[in-house]
C-alpha cells in the first residue's frame, strides 16, 4: 500500500513536471499511512487469534485441577474444595 501512496505523488508530481522532492509532506504521509496500515494487519491478527481462546473453559479447567489437588489434601487435612 505504501508503494501505490509513493506511486501516486510520483505520479502527482509527474504529472504537474515537478519533481518529488518537492512534495515531502505527501511522502511522509505516504510512508506512515504504509506503517499505520502495517501495524493495523498486526492487530487484527492478534485479535484474530485471541477469539481462539475461551476464557470461560480456561477457568474451569483451572477450577478442575485445582478441585483434583485439593481433593488429594482434603483427604488428610479435611480442607474444602474450591467451588465457583
Amino acid at each position: 500500500m505504501i508503494v501505490l501512496a509513493a506511486l501516486a505523488v510520483v505520479g502527482q508530481a509527474v504529472a504537474f513536471q515537478k519533481p518529488p522532492y518537492l512534495h515531502p509532506r505527501l511522502m511522509s504521509s505516504a510512508i506512515r499511512i504504509g506503517r499505520l496500515q502495517d501495524e493495523i494487519q498486526e492487530l487484527e491478527h492478534e485479535i484474530h487469534e485471541a477469539e481462539k481462546i475461551d476464557p470461560w473453559g480456561f477457568i474451569l479447567e483451572m477450577h478442575d485441577r485445582l478441585n483434583d489437588v485439593e481433593g488429594q489434601f482434603s483427604r488428610r487435612n479435611k480442607s474444602v474444595p474450591c467451588t465457583v
